[in-house]
Order: C-alpha cells, then sequence, then structure tokens
C-alpha cells in the first residue's frame, strides 16, 4: 500500500478495534504505534509501505527485529502494524496473538509466510486452533529450507521437501507425521497455483486413498453408561455439575470441546433446543434439549454452578478460583474416575469423553436408528463418516451371516 492508504485506513482500523472489544489499553497501544509509524513515514518521505520498511521503522525507533521478537514486550509493540496491514489485506485478523508470533521465521521467507498465512490458510474455513497448527508446521518447514541456503522459493525442488521430511520422521508419531505430509501438501500447491514453483504438492505427496477410520471403536454398553450416572455424587455441586456432562455426552453425543464451550445463549430454552457452532468443523448443530439432559441442567443451574468471572459460561472449575473450564483433560480425567467407582471395566480399551459420544452412536445403530438420523445428531458432515458405527452392530451383522451346512 501507498502511505496515503495507509493514513486513509487508520480511522476504520481503530472502528474496527472497538468493534471487537478491544480493552482501553490495547487500543491505546495500537493508536501509539501506528501513530508513530505514520509520523515516521511522513518524516521520511516514505511514498510505499512494505516489510522493509516496516522492518526499518521498528529497528530504528524500538531496537526490534521484527522477524525475531526477543521478548513479550516486542511481541506487543510489532503486534499493531501486522494486523494494520492484515485487516487491510484481508478484511479480518485474529484477535488473540497466533503461534506464528511465538515462531520464528527467518527474514528472507517472513513475506512468504505472512502471504501464505492471509490468502491461503486465514480463508480456509476451519477453527482457529487448526490455523495455528498448519501455520507452525509451514514455518518449520521455512526456517529448514533456509539451512539449505535456498534463498528463495523458485529454487524449491522435490528433494529438498523429501530431505525435510525424512530429517523429522523420526520425531513424530505415525498420525503426526500423516498430519505435517498433508499441511505441506496442500501449501505446495498453492505455491505451484502462484507459479512459484514448478511441482505440485501432490507431486511432492502422491496421495493415496485410504481409510484411516475403519477400525473398531470402543464403546461401553447402556448398563455401564447408567452404572456410571448412578455412582456420581448428585448431593455435591461437583457431581451435579459432573452429572450434567456426562448427560450431554452421553444422550447427545456433543464432543468435549463443545461441551466445555457451551454458553447459556445456546440453550433455547422456549423451543427445548441446544444450538451450537462445532469447535472441529466450524458447522451449526441444533440438537433437542430432552428430559435426560434438560433435568440434570436445571439442577446444577440452580444448586451446583458456583459463581464464576467468564458469566457466558455454563460450565465452571471444580475448584476455586471458579473460571470456564478451559481443558478437555479436565473431563476426561473427571469420567474415568466414575468409570472407576461404577467399576466399569476398561482395561486395554480408551475411555472417556469421546467413548460416550462412540457409545451413543453405537446404540442407536443397534437400535435400527437410520445412519442418516445419527449423522444429524453427532454433527458429522458426511453420513460416509458414520458408517464406521455399522462395524460394531455384532447383533445385526449376525443377522446377515449365512447359513454354513454341516459336512458329514
Amino acid at each position: 500500500m501507498d502511505t496515503n492508504e495507509f493514513i486513509d485506513f487508520i480511522p476504520s482500523f481503530f472502528e474496527k478495534l472497538k468493534e471487537d472489544h478491544m480493552s482501553q489499553s490495547v487500543i491505546d497501544t495500537n493508536k501509539w504505534v501506528i501513530n508513530h509509524f505514520k509520523k515516521y513515514c511522513l518524516q521520511n518521505n516514505i511514498q510505499e509501505i512494505n516489510m522493509q520498511v516496516i522492518k526499518e521503522f521498528y529497528s530504528k525507533q524500538y531496537d526490534v527485529d521484527i522477524y525475531n521478537p526477543m521478548c513479550p514486550v516486542q511481541t506487543v509493540l510489532r503486534r499493531p502494524l501486522l494486523i494494520f496491514i492484515e485487516y487491510f489485506e484481508t478484511g479480518s485478523y485474529y484477535k488473540t496473538p497466533q503461534k506464528s508470533v511465538k515462531t520464528k521465521v527467518d527474514e528472507k521467507f517472513f513475506e512468504l509466510f505472512l502471504e501464505i498465512q492471509n490468502d491461503f490458510i486465514n480463508t480456509q474455513n476451519i477453527v482457529f486452533k487448526s490455523k495455528e497448527r498448519k501455520l507452525w508446521i509451514v514455518a518449520q518447514f521455512l526456517n529448514y529450507l533456509s539451512t539449505c541456503d535456498i534463498h528463495s522459493i523458485t529454487n524449491l525442488e522435490i528433494s529438498h521437501v523429501s530431505n525435510y521430511i525424512n530429517k523429522v520422521s523420526n520425531r513424530y508419531a505415525p498420525e503426526s507425521l500423516r498430519i505435517q505430509k498433508t499441511v505441506l501438501r496442500e501449501t505446495l500447491d498453492y505455491l505451484y497455483n502462484k507459479s512459484y514453483i514448478n511441482f505440485s504438492g501432490r507431486t511432492a505427496f502422491p496421495f493415496i486413498k485410504k481409510d484411516n477410520r475403519r477400525k473398531l471403536l470402543t464403546t461401553y454398553t447402556l448398563e455401564e453408561i447408567t452404572k456410571i450416572l448412578n455412582i456420581i455424587d448428585i448431593s455435591s455441586a461437583n457431581g451435579k455439575e459432573m452429572y450434567f456432562i456426562v448427560s450431554l455426552i452421553a444422550f447427545l453425543g456433543l464432543r468435549v470441546g463443545d461441551v466445555i464451550n457451551l454458553k447459556f445463549d445456546n440453550i433455547d430454552w422456549e423451543n427445548n433446543q441446544i444450538n451450537i457452532v462445532q469447535q472441529k468443523t466450524n458447522q451449526s448443530l441444533t440438537l433437542p434439549l430432552i428430559d435426560e439432559v434438560k433435568f440434570p441442567l436445571l439442577d446444577y443451574l440452580k444448586n451446583g454452578r458456583h459463581p464464576s468471572i467468564d458469566k457466558d459460561y455454563i460450565l465452571t472449575t471444580f475448584y476455586a478460583p471458579y473460571t470456564r473450564i478451559k481443558s478437555s483433560s479436565t473431563i476426561h480425567r473427571a469420567i474415568t474416575r466414575a468409570m472407576d467407582l461404577a467399576g466399569v471395566n476398561y482395561e486395554g480399551k480408551h475411555h472417556g469423553a469421546h467413548t460416550l459420544r462412540h457409545s451413543l452412536a453405537t446404540n442407536m445403530v443397534n437400535n435400527n436408528v437410520p445412519i442418516s438420523a445419527i449423522s444429524q445428531v453427532l454433527g458429522h458432515s458426511s453420513s460416509r463418516t458414520t458408517e464406521i458405527y455399522i462395524t460394531k452392530d455384532t447383533t445385526h451383522l449376525r443377522e446377515l451371516s449365512l447359513e454354513v451346512p454341516y459336512a458329514f
């Protein structure tokens, strides 16, 4: 952008900060840095603003290396201009610091990294944590290229990609390595379509169709789930909360991430519905507020919920200071304790919140509920994902078995 565009866009940027309910101290910091940069451009007669100009500004004015912030203060100082540029180019920006801020990207690839971030990854309809992970993977790859004396992405060859994967293959579990390859494949496809490199991601990583989900899942019977619910002490505040959590997952199949993010405005009392946007898929999901969930919820809200500073969220931590539950491991540990007390044997099996979700789906299959209906309850974008639960339906598999005549 040129300097006049930058100056004209400043009021719009500050208005955006207010709309996003940034604190006054954050807004003041942004104003201080932005106006300081405006003054710097005018005094030095800078006509065109780019990353090199921004780099020189931070170096001269604050002694900050924009590519390698050395402490939190430097990160705070560099953020206003970076999110200003991101908002100018994309019409949006991340409200919380990204993992990329903590990841040092070599100077020679920093502008390319920002382009991949803004024009490619940020445009994907995925949740924030998934974007964070993709940005981190891309940053690690670009930093590796810097160690190979590659000064431009146009010099990238397939051998560099292969060598990188070979180098990191011993650091990660197979599933983590698969994610690395998937992210790099799609990033290389982006670079190929932009004519930055002469090979595609699918050339570097040939796509082999494989259904990794075709495996038997751990599930528990209705009797075992009933034991878990019955063992919870609902005379205590924490017990009331735990009973509601287990009911929410066992009877509605919510993912634990959606459970801990459940807010009061997700509950439609008038229509007896729960309306959420799923954390994993970013898709809307509406579920009935059935009595098995509604009454535990009312009991928890009336008699068990601790006063919390996070007033929008339904669930609070089990112990003071009471805030919203932020980690799924909190619920996993609580469910495991309940399974231990109930005497449910999970030796050699998965256990925790997600197995309750699996159990709901499998029990619905056993009760002849159509796959399409189960898919809607679980919030799957495709019924093909739900079909994995058919593999657990041993009752109906027996019905499909062929008679084998006795041999005499």
